[in-house]
């Protein structure tokens, strides 16, 4: 009798381990099966959480998930118990410019400009959100009709105007870092005085045939956006209204269409109350970079670009009614302080 049941005991045991065995093999795949899901779940998190964006004036909300799982791994004698969580954050934008991080609107920073305006300047702005608009009223005179590589002097000086146009990017030296915001220029142009609005000033821009320097008419370091377009000025003269620009065929050979253009674009700068870049004895920087001519660097030096800080030293004349220089010279020049790099 007692034999009997050891061997059955016996029996029983050899069972027991057999079963066991089927367990534990069973566990470990369904552990491996849940290891590999589990890593799955959270690149799927991931990925989603980087590729989420915000754009501008466009409202996103993400709704806050966590996701858990409980893998358990069997190793011979060992059982190892790992739990994976993932949470994605809540978070929800209606920022009109751009994401968390980003810059103040130029209207937050400056206003809508309408302090500054008085309706009848041949230079006025305005802002709205994230949109600068530079309304020019110009008269042409002179030459306007000559052609330049299939152009009209008229048509090659409006494309240097609206070369302040475009989107620009807030930093360190200018604006705010994360701003982002866009410029455009509409040009009311009326030639040799015929259908100018009642009350509007013009400013003259003057296409001459003959060969001389570029100029903008109303003095070095003066600039009164109200006499803009008034036979007054600093330096009255009949021919001339207060900031007209002067454009000639060339320096000592004529410009061609592309350099033309830069030119009128460089001129039209000293209209927005900005100085000249060379000759001040001014290192390229980030913030003022130099160039080559017609090609590169800062529209007021190289005749290269209209920049960032071109545009902040225009809303700084726009709102003080005071010239923006680059340096303090023995000319009436004073440095601009949005200036921040030298």
């Amino acid at each position: 009798m007692k034999k009997n049941l050891r061997g059955r005991a016996a029996w029983l045991a050899a069972v027991m381990a057999m079963a066991c065995t089927a367990i534990l093999t069973v566990s470990a795949a369904q552990a491996t099966n849940a290891v590999d899901k589990a890593v799955t779940s959270v690149t799927t998190v991931t990925t989603t959480t980087t590729s989420t964006t915000v754009t501008a004036a466009e409202t996103t909300q993400t709704t806050t998930t966590t996701q858990s799982q409980t893998i358990t791994t069997t190793k011979p004698q060992t059982t190892t118990t790992t739990q994976f969580q993932t949470t994605t954050t809540a978070s929800q934008s209606t920022d009109p410019v751009t994401i968390q991080g980003a810059g103040k609107t130029l209207e937050a920073m400056y206003g809508d400009l309408s302090a500054s305006t008085g309706g009848h300047e041949a230079i006025q702005a305005r802002i709205s959100g994230n949109t600068l608009t530079i309304d020019a009223y110009v008269n042409f005179k002179g030459a306007y009709s000559t052609k330049l590589e299939g152009k009209t002097y008229a048509a090659l000086a409006k494309q240097g105007l609206r070369l302040w146009a475009g989107t620009y990017q807030g930093s360190r030296y200018d604006f705010e870092p994360g701003t982002s915001f866009t410029v455009q220029v509409h040009i009311y142009d009326i030639y040799d005085g015929a259908g100018a609005r009642p009350g509007q000033n013009y400013f003259d821009f003057v296409c001459l045939a003959e060969y001389g320097r570029a100029f903008t008419f109303y003095g070095v370091g003066y600039y009164n956006r109200e006499l803009l377009g008034l036979y007054k000025g600093a330096i009255p003269d009949k021919s001339y209204t207060n900031g007209a620009i002067g454009m000639y065929r060339g320096i000592s050979g004529s410009y061609t269409a592309a350099q033309y253009v830069k030119v009128a674009a460089h001129e039209f700068g000293h209209v927005l109350g900005l100085g000249d870049l060379y000759r001040r004895g001014v290192a390229s920087t980030q913030e003022c970079p130099q160039g080559r001519k017609y090609a590169e660097g800062d529209i007021m030096g190289t005749h290269g670009h209209v920049t960032p800080n071109n545009i902040e030293m225009m809303l700084e004349a726009y709102t003080t009614g005071r010239y923006q220089a680059y340096v303090n010279s023995g000319l009436p020049e004073v440095k601009s302080k949005v200036i921040q790099s030298y």
